[in-house]
C-alpha cells in the first residue's frame, strides 16, 4: 500500500544503537528522494534506560514526526510495553525473538518475531544486534538496500575496514532473515517526490551552518546536552574559515571569551543550555552595558537545576528574557523548524550587530538532537550585516546618542579611536559615571534600541486568513510549531475554523500583531512545553489578551493529536 507519509519508531535501550538506526534509515530515505523528519530522545546516561528513535518519512513536505507509529522495531519487551499504548489497529511490529510479547499485543496488530540477537551473536558481535533489524526493515519495507549500505559506509568506514564490514553483514543478515516472512502487513515506502537538492541536517548542525553563513570568527563553549552538537559541527568547519574555537572550563568562562572577542571586532557566539544559560547571565548584562554584540544559542532542555538533561522542554523563555540584574535587556529569538535553526541563526548575528546587543537564540531539545531533510541553502542569498564603525572623523564618543541609538564602534587600535570599556554606567565617551540624569539617558538610549527591533522585524506568520474571523486561534513558539501546523491541517479538513501565530521574535514582542491576531478569534489558545505557561505569562502582561494556557512539561514534546482534542475540547 503506497502512503503518502510512513511513521518508523525503533526502541531499545541506550547503547544499543537505537538512534543510529534511525539515523541511518532517514538519511537512506533522504537519499531515495523522500522526505525524512526524525524525533530521538534518550536517558542521561552512557547506557541502559529506555531510548527511542522515530521517523517519518514522506513523498511530501513534512512539518513534524506524527503522532503513533506505524511500525515499531522493538529491540527488549520493555520497549514493547513502552509503545503498546501508542500501537493502532494495522499496525506492525518486529521485536527480537528473545522475548514473546503475546500476552501483550493489542489487537489487529502485525507481528515478525526476528532473531535480532541471536544472529548477532552468531556473527560474533552483540553490537551489531540494531544492523540485523536494520536490514529486516529494509527487506519488509522496501527501503533500498544500496542506499541502507551508502549510509552505513558513510558512518562506519572511518572506523575501519573490519567495523563496516560486520556491519554490512548484520544487515545483510537481517535482509536474508526477513525475507523468510511471508509478509501480512500492507506497508511500504511511500512513492518519492520530485527531485531535491536538499541536505539532512539537526538543528544544531543547522544552528552552526547559520553561524558559519553570518560570518562567524569565534565560537567558545562548554560541553552540556543538548547543545554540545554544535560545537561538535563547528569543531570541524569553522577552521576551514579562518575562525577560532576554544572549548573552555565552564560556561562564565565561554561567554567571557565570546564577549572579548566581540569586543576586538569579531563576529562571535556560545552554545548552551537551560544551566549554562544561568552561570552566563552576569556577561549578558556586561554585553548589554557595554553595547557590544554577541550570540547566544540556547538549546533549551528539561529543568530547573540538572533536572531532564536529554529531555525536551520549552521553560527558558523567563531566563532568556529577564535573567540579568538590574535593567539588563536582550533580544530573544526562537526558531519553528529545523530549516529555520539556520535562519534564524543568520537573523541573531545580524540583530546582534546592528543593534550592537546580546541576542538569544532559544532552540530545544527537540529542534536541537532531531534531524529533517531541508533545502540545501545558498550562502550567497542571505543579507548579512557588519556592525556600525566609526569613520575616523572628529572626537570619537563611543556611546555617543544618535537618532536610532546605535553608535559608531571603534575596534582596538583604531587610530583616535581609544576609549574606556567597563561595565560601569558611562557617559557618552566611556567614562564611568554615577549622575542621575546621565543614568536616565543611557539607559533609555539602550532601549530605544529594543523598541525598534520589534518595529523592524518581519511580521509574525499567521497561518490562515489574517482578516477573517476564526473559532480559535492558537498561538506557540519554537518546535511546537510543527505540531500545531499539521494539526490545524487536520481540523480544518473537520470543518473548524482555526488559525495559527508563530512568532520568531519572542522579546521585544510585536504587541500589535498579538493583539491584531487576537481580535480575530472567538479564543486563543497557547500551547507550550513548561510548566507555568511563560509566553501565556508575557502575553497578559504585555497585551490586553486573556488566552487559555496548555502546557506540558514531560519530557516529550506535543503531538498534532494532542492539539486536536484541545482545540475540539474548547470548540
Amino acid at each position: 500500500m503506497a502512503r503518502p507519509d510512513l511513521i518508523f519508531r525503533i526502541a531499545g535501550e541506550s547503547g544499543e544503537g537505537v538512534i543510529s538506526t534511525g539515523d541511518i534509515i532517514a538519511h537512506a530515505c533522504a537519499r531515495a528522494g523522500l522526505e525524512a523528519i526524525t524525533f530521538n530522545t534518550f536517558p542521561a546516561e552512557v547506557r541502559g534506560g529506555y531510548a527511542m528513535s522515530q521517523l517519518r518519512v514522506s513523498g511530501q513536505r513534512l512539518c513534524h514526526h506524527g503522532d503513533g507509529p506505524d511500525i515499531l522495531c522493538a529491540f527488549n519487551r520493555h520497549a514493547f510495553e513502552q509503545n503498546r499504548q501508542h500501537l493502532q489497529p494495522g499496525a506492525t511490529v518486529i521485536f527480537d525473538a528473545e522475548f514473546n510479547p503475546a500476552d501483550i499485543l493489542p489487537e489487529g496488530v502485525h507481528t515478525y518475531p526476528l532473531p535480532m540477537t541471536y544472529a548477532a551473536k552468531k556473527l560474533g558481535s552483540r553490537q551489531v544486534k540494531n544492523m540485523v533489524a536494520l536490514g529486516a526493515l529494509s527487506e519488509l519495507f522496501s527501503i533500498p538496500p544500496s542506499y541502507v549500505r551508502h549510509a552505513l559506509s558513510a558512518r562506519f568506514a572511518a572506523k575501519g575496514e573490519a567495523i563496516l564490514k560486520i556491519n554490512l553483514a548484520a544487515f545483510d543478515e537481517g535482509r536474508a532473515l526477513a525475507g523468510g516472512f511471508e509478509k501480512s502487513d500492507p506497508w511500504r515506502l511511500p512513492r518519492t517526490m520530485a527531485k531535491r537538492d536538499v541536505i539532512m541536517q539537526t538543528g544544531n548542525e543547522a544552528a552552526g551552518l547559520g553561524a558559519l553563513i553570518a560570518g562567524l570568527d569565534f565560537f567558545a563553549a562548554y560541553p552540556i546536552t543538548p547543545a554540545s552538537g554544535i560545537a561538535h559541527y563547528l569543531a570541524r568547519h569553522l577552521p576551514k574559515t579562518g575562525g577560532t574555537l576554544i572549548q573552555a572550563e565552564d560556561e562564565i568562562a565561554s561567554i567571557s571569551q565570546v564577549l572579548g572577542a566581540s569586543w576586538t571586532g569579531a563576529k562571535a557566539m556560545t552554545a548552551t543550555s537551560g544551566p549554562g544559560l544561568s552561570l552566563m547571565s552576569e556577561m549578558l548584562g556586561m554585553a548589554f552595558m557595554s553595547e557590544t554584540p554577541m550570540v547566544v544559542v540556547n538549546v533549551q532542555r528539561g529543568g530547573p537545576s540538572t533536572g531532564l538533561p536529554t529531555k525536551h522542554e520549552q521553560s527558558d523563555l523567563f531566563a532568556a528574557v529577564h535573567g540579568s540584574h538590574g535593567d539588563g535587556a536582550r533580544i530573544v529569538l526562537a526558531p519553528a523548524s529545523i530549516a529555520d535553526c539556520l535562519d534564524m541563526t543568520v537573523e541573531a548575528f545580524n540583530l546582534a550587530e546592528a543593534y550592537q546587543c546580546p541576542v538569544i537564540m532559544l532552540s530545544d531539545a527537540l529542534l536541537g538532537l532531531s534531524s529533517h531533510t531541508i533545502d540545501c541553502p545558498d550562502p550567497n542569498a542571505y543579507d548579512v550585516t557588519r556592525r556600525k564603525c566609526w569613520n575616523g572623523k572628529g572626537e570619537y564618543r563611543r556611546y555617543a546618542s544618535g537618532a536610532d541609538g546605535v553608535s559608531a564602534i571603534a575596534d582596538p587600535g583604531t587610530p583616535n579611536g581609544l576609549h574606556i570599556a567597563t561595565g560601569l554606567e558611562h557617559d557618552e565617551s566611556g567614562n564611568p559615571s554615577y549622575a542621575p540624569e546621565n543614568h536616565e539617558a543611557m539607559s533609555a538610549k539602550r532601549f530605544a534600541k529594543l523598541k525598534a527591533v520589534a518595529k523592524d522585524f518581519p511580521p509574525v506568520e499567521i497561518d490562515g486568513d489574517t482578516d477573517t474571523a476564526a473559532d480559535l486561534g492558537v498561538i506557540c513558539w519554537g518546535s511546537t510549531t510543527g505540531a500545531v501546523r499539521e494539526a490545524i491541517q487536520r481540523l480544518r479538513e473537520e470543518g473548524i475554523t482555526v488559525k495559527g501565530f508563530y512568532p520568531r521574535l519572542m522579546w521585544p514582542m510585536q504587541v500589535d500583531a498579538y493583539e491584531h491576531f487576537a481580535a480575530s478569534c472567538c479564543k486563543v489558545l497557547v500551547a507550550e512545553v513548561n510548566h507555568q505557561g511563560q509566553l501565556a505569562h508575557f502575553i497578559r502582561a504585555e497585551t490586553s489578551i486573556e488566552p487559555i494556557s496548555y502546557t506540558i512539561c514531560c519530557g516529550m514534546p506535543f503531538t498534532p493529536a494532542m492539539i486536536v482534542e484541545k482545540v475540539r475540547a474548547l470548540i
